[in-house]
């Protein structure tokens, strides 16, 4: 496929259904291919908007993390391998038939199809949800080279984030908080960063809390829950950040390139 003329490509759209029995189910993202495996991409929603259960997010990262591997490389999936994942995805992620589709530019053509069929549509998404900051820290940690897990077990606990690394200065787990979003009920977040502090003692693990304050014209008790998990954090020696710390590189563990 390349950007001067019309050229052959198909496409399919990876689907999730958290309940295989019922017959309900979210677009997650679209793949592009071409016959030989020359050229083509995957764009993916959110995942945050897809589910908002840790677990279901963690096998949806999963997989995508997986295709998305496999987009990098210079030979691309072709139009057969489509056809064998669409044969063998049967349960909760499923993919359509491939469908073939006019391509002038790669990246324009995916973008389209994106926007046709996966983009969410329920209106534009909170930046500052617990879940939408946690998509942001995969992506971001991604970047910088490091392995990382989201909604991922170890031993009886499931953690936001699990840094895959031997280097003992890089935490194994992080624990995504947000005070902001206008939420008017914080107890949510305590029961989150109180597993957090119970689970790092339990497995004996090094970790930090990645944290969105409240804004300017959140309420009393949300300003107060905000000091208590931070009180709770210092105390239990869990340095803790905020997502502009991250973007920026200013948390020395985590900037792994």
């Amino acid at each position: 496929m390349g950007s001067v003329g019309p050229e052959q490509g198909y496409y399919s759209i990876l689907r999730w259904r958290a309940d295989v029995t019922r017959d309900e189910a979210r677009n997650v993202a679209v793949l592009l291919v071409d016959d030989d495996g020359t050229s083509g991409g995957i764009k993916a929603a959110p995942i945050s908007r897809i589910s908002p259960k840790l677990q279901e997010q963690g096998l949806l990262d999963s997989m995508l993390a997986g295709l998305e591997l496999r987009f990098d490389g210079v030979k691309k999936p072709d139009l057969r391998t489509l056809e064998q994942l669409h044969a063998s995805m049967r349960n909760s992620l499923y993919l359509t038939e491939p469908r073939p589709t006019a391509v002038f530019d790669v990246d324009q053509t995916l973008s389209a199809l994106f926007r046709a069929y996966v983009q969410p549509r329920s209106g534009a998404p909170n930046t500052l949800t617990k879940g939408a900051i946690l998509d942001n820290t995969i992506k971001l940690l991604r970047r910088r080279g490091l392995e990382v897990h989201r909604g991922h077990r170890l031993g009886e606990f499931f953690f936001d984030v699990v840094v895959d690394s031997e280097e003992p200065i890089v935490p194994r787990v992080i624990e995504v908080l947000s005070f902001a979003a206008g939420k008017k009920e914080p107890v949510p977040s305590e029961h989150d960063a109180g597993h957090f502090l119970y689970a790092l003692d339990r497995l004996d693990l090094n970790g930090l809390a990645i944290i969105e304050p409240p804004g300017s014209q959140a309420s009393d008790s949300v300003v107060e829950s905000f000091h208590r998990v931070n009180h709770w954090l210092t105390t239990a020696n869990v340095e803790s950040f905020s997502p502009a710390d991250l973007k920026e590189g200013r948390i020395e563990a985590l900037n792994a390139d």
